[in-house]
């Protein structure tokens, strides 16, 4: 079997999610691979509902190339998406560890 049998398969990137996700919580790598985890759990549903013929007869991603296309585009967005949500809010609040 080649890589390309393992890329189109929607177990592999779910299991590859929560392999990101749950070394990202317990090893504690302060949100460095949860976008990554995130994105893989997103290609999976996506793998998973294109199998399942949930988006009628439309094609979502064809090639390999289109796989990790999709994957590294939600990577990023997830990074972007993760960074917002947990910046600081306000701003004018002073750093106790300013001196």
């Amino acid at each position: 079997m080649s890589i390309t049998y393992w890329l189109f398969q929607a177990e592999v990137w779910l299991i590859l999610a929560l392999v990101l996700i749950i070394a990202d919580i317990v090893v504690g790598l302060d949100f460095f691979v949860l976008p990554v985890g995130i994105a893989a759990a997103v290609v999976s549903a996506m793998l998973f509902a294109e199998s399942r013929f949930w988006f009628s007869d439309t094609i979502l991603l064809e090639s390999w190339r289109e796989v990790l296309i999709a994957f590294a585009i939600l990577s990023v967005a997830a990074i972007f998406l993760i960074r917002k949500l947990f910046q600081r809010r306000n701003i004018d609040t002073p750093d106790i560890n300013q001196y």
